[in-house]
């Protein structure tokens, strides 16, 4: 009897342990794990973009940009990008192939706060390297043609002396390259140059100055202020020379000197004044991006549509023609000043609106489980106002010509739990 009653009393407890088991198990599966709350990440910079042969119009594979320390190398599409920088402010490009002319591109970013991701879109182009080359002994001298859209002839005197770049003499007949070249945006302010000329053996100094003449590529109008300018490799800049540029009504010529070779401007003065920059809200396609699943997820990238390449607030044939300049002179003036512009957006030809094109932005984002992604887009559009002094047949005319670029994008990132209901839903989708 007593064993019958131990085995009832087991039987009894061990129900009951079995009871107060499955009641934890019960609880224990209706309380739910808070959600882990997004850590705010800093302000991402990313700069990507793509080099075009200017002479072909077609990708340029296998350039080597440089940016400080940092190289990428283009590929088959052209294509390269410095992505995940962290710091804001400016940034210069140098874009370097062999047998194509240096390029460079400047940018700058402002700074951003937390959960951004700025990306700023290059296209820059490189212009094929043509040599011209004709001998010269300068104990007899002779003249240099250099042709193109603005012809120039460069003399050198008889009886002229030569060194090179070390002071050692140099005699004989020297293989002379004279040809025009791309201008090099660099510094805060740049002239444009009406031609870009670049001198090789590079280094050679002359005992007589070399008078050069460039003609003038209207007949009733020229440029009321032009220099000579010389590019300082060592320092990446423009130089004023001290020699004045001159015009000859008569010859219809600029003329100036140099005394040695390197790369050379004739530059007309502008001023370059900043208007400020205006934001654009853009179309954000990736958003909301919900992840309803169990474990976090990744977002590498995000879809927009963003504004593209630069405009002429008011045409340049509008403004040239409110001057009262007018034929051949009209078609000229406004082929200098689309080249002159260019080199500021890398070397590309402006567009009569900006264009809208859809874009993958790169980022790194991870949803929490039971959130959603909110982004949402703003674009730079940046304003300049570049001023140009021209003499007519009816008197001197100032050109203030207004330039609207596409500039960077900026993304913001928000995690918002799936149970706000906060906000609405649009695009986007869910993991």
């Amino acid at each position: 009897m007593n064993a019958r009653k131990k085995i009832n009393d087991l039987i009894r407890n061990l129900f009951t342990f079995l009871i107060i088991v499955s009641l934890a198990g019960i609880v224990s599966c209706d309380k739910q794990d808070e959600p882990v709350t997004p850590v705010p990440q800093p302000a991402k910079y990313t700069i990507k973009g793509v080099v075009m042969n200017q002479q072909t119009n077609t990708a340029l594979s296998g350039v080597l940009v440089t940016m400080g320390t940092l190289t990428q190398t283009t590929t088959a599409a052209g294509a390269f990008e410095f992505e995940n920088l962290t710091a804001a402010g400016k940034y210069i490009l140098k874009f370097t192939k062999q047998d194509f002319f240096d390029a460079t591109y400047s940018l700058e970013f402002g700074d951003a706060g937390d959960n951004h991701v700025i990306t700023f879109n290059v296209s820059v182009t490189m212009v094929p390297f043509v040599p011209g080359v004709t001998p010269i002994t300068p104990s007899t001298g002779g003249t240099i043609d250099i042709g193109g859209a603005t012809p120039v002839s460069l003399t050198i005197p008889a009886s002229t002396t030569v060194t090179d770049k070390d002071n050692n003499p140099v005699t004989g007949s020297i293989n002379i390259t004279a040809v025009s070249t791309p201008d090099v945006v660099s510094g805060p302010v740049n002239n444009p140059g009406l031609v870009i000329l670049r001198f090789e053996p590079s280094g050679l100094k002359f005992s007589n100055p070399l008078p050069l003449a460039v003609n003038n590529p209207m007949t009733a109008t020229r440029f009321a202020n032009v220099q000579l300018e010389f590019y300082n490799e060592t320092t990446s800049s423009w130089e004023v020379q001290p020699q004045p540029v001159t015009y000859d009504a008569a010859t219809m010529k600029y003329n100036t000197t140099i005394n040695h070779f390197s790369l050379y401007k004739l530059a007309f003065v502008t001023t370059r004044t900043s208007l400020g920059a205006v934001e654009e809200s853009l179309n954000v396609i990736d958003t909301p991006i919900e992840n309803t699943t169990l474990i976090p997820a990744t977002v590498s990238t995000i879809k927009v549509d963003r504004k593209d390449g630069y405009m002429f607030a008011t045409p340049l044939a509008t403004l040239i023609a409110n001057a009262g300049i007018t034929g051949v002179d009209a078609t000229n003036l406004k082929t200098i000043i689309e080249g002159a512009i260019k080199p500021y957006y890398g070397n590309s030809a402006s567009i009569a609106a900006l264009a809208t094109v859809q874009q993958d932005i790169s980022v790194n984002r991870t949803i929490q489980p039971n959130f959603k992604l909110i982004t949402t887009g703003r674009q730079v559009i940046d304003r300049n106002k570049y001023t140009i002094n021209v003499v007519t047949a009816s008197g001197n005319k100032v050109l203030d010509i207004i330039v609207n670029s596409a500039g960077a994008v900026s993304l913001s990132f928000e995690d918002i739990s799936l149970d706000d209901h906060s906000h609405g839903h649009g695009g986007g989708g869910s993991l």
